[in-house]
């Protein structure tokens, strides 16, 4: 999975990231903005693979991993030019984390201005629906232009039905991820990555002695729909270069209960609906990232297409059971060992072993 952490100038991205992967890139504020996204990758923290790797003892204990790209500061101005290459950029990703500066500095304050966080935020979703607007409009001209010199397959025409509906939403000053479309139309506009069709989680870059108290801006965002979390930027990069226990005798003091990394990767999970299901054996204990309400044969297929297109069964187990009985065997004597069919909903903490013939 790819999360883009984009937001205004200064606003503190890097600082996050930073705190995210345990890195230690330059985040002074006189200097000039990066020209190319920083990427890192974020281990995450899932104590039940810790647990199924101590009771299989495997070569290889993998764990998931989100990848984040932090992007310089868009929206800054106006774009002509949706379709450069830092914006195909931020639109390969899944998801949005919108970092939003709340901490003072009056220098900053001069130079990007002092809105509200949700102020900022408007801007910002507007700025993504002009953009999309553009790259709806520019493809319906390409599509009458070729309806005029005969090109007009049922494709294109599903295609246009989706696009039109979608510049009428947008025309109406709505995001595109509030709009369903039918599934044949979904699919159709799916490779244009809509900007204002990715899920959002609002990050609030604050002080470290802003973080003793939750920001108002908080209860806003929740009584909007949106998922946010307040971090103080600064002070959790340091933690991150910390030991373990250094770290958490800070964090006490500050009342936090987990690092930043923990936190943003679970609300990551929470933003998209995603759940882990496991693999394990004397080879490797993994934890595999799917959408919630993934069938059998699809998850199956996440592991390896082979096992999609030869799937027989699905042999099933719960994490809780195995950890309560403590083995497979013992399982079986009690009737916690499923054999499901290609249309399971594989549950968040299933253990799977794919049968299949290819």
């Amino acid at each position: 999975m790819k999360i883009a952490l984009i937001g205004p100038p200064k606003s503190g991205k890097t600082t996050i990231f930073n705190a995210l992967t345990s890195q230690n890139l330059e985040t002074d504020k006189y200097s000039p903005p990066a020209s190319d996204a920083n990427i890192g990758i974020v281990q995450v923290t899932d104590e039940r693979i810790t647990r199924l790797s101590e009771l299989y003892k495997p070569k290889k204990t993998i764990y998931a991993n989100i990848e984040f790209h932090d992007f310089p500061g868009i929206f800054a101005q106006h774009s002509d030019e949706p379709e450069s290459a830092i914006f195909t950029g931020i639109k390969s990703c899944e998801a949005f984390a919108l970092v939003l500066r709340t901490f003072a500095d009056d220098e900053l304050d001069q130079l990007y201005g002092n809105k509200s966080p949700l102020q900022t935020l408007n801007a910002f979703e507007q700025e993504m629906i002009l953009s999309d607007m553009v790259v709806a409009e520019r493809r319906l001209e390409k599509i009458e232009l070729g309806y005029k010199r005969g090109v007009k397959t049922p494709a294109v025409q599903i295609e246009e039905r989706a696009l039109r509906r979608i510049l009428e939403h947008l025309q109406e000053n709505k995001c595109i991820r509030d709009l369903a479309l039918p599934p044949e139309e979904e699919k159709a506009v799916r490779g244009f990555q809509f900007f204002s069709s990715k899920p959002i989680l609002i990050l609030l870059n604050t002080s470290e002695e802003g973080y003793q108290s939750p920001d108002p801006a908080l209860a806003e965002f929740s009584e909007k729909g949106y998922l946010a979390e307040q971090i103080a930027g600064k002070f959790e990069h340091e933690l991150s270069l910390l030991d373990p226990d250094e770290a958490g005798m800070f964090m006490e003091d500050m009342g936090i209960t987990s690092s930043a990394k923990d936190r943003v990767t679970m609300l990551c999970y929470r933003l998209l609906g995603l759940i882990s299901f496991f693999t394990v054996g004397e080879d490797e204990v993994r934890a595999w990232t799917i959408t919630q309400g993934t069938n059998a044969v699809n998850a199956a297929g996440k592991i390896h297409s082979d096992l999609a297109r030869g799937f027989i069964r699905a042999e099933c187990f719960g994490y809780e059971a195995i950890m309560e009985h403590g083995s497979e065997k013992h399982l079986k004597e009690k009737g916690l060992f499923r054999l499901e069919g290609k249309e399971y909903i594989v549950q968040d903490g299933d253990i799977l072993s794919i049968r299949f013939n290819v």
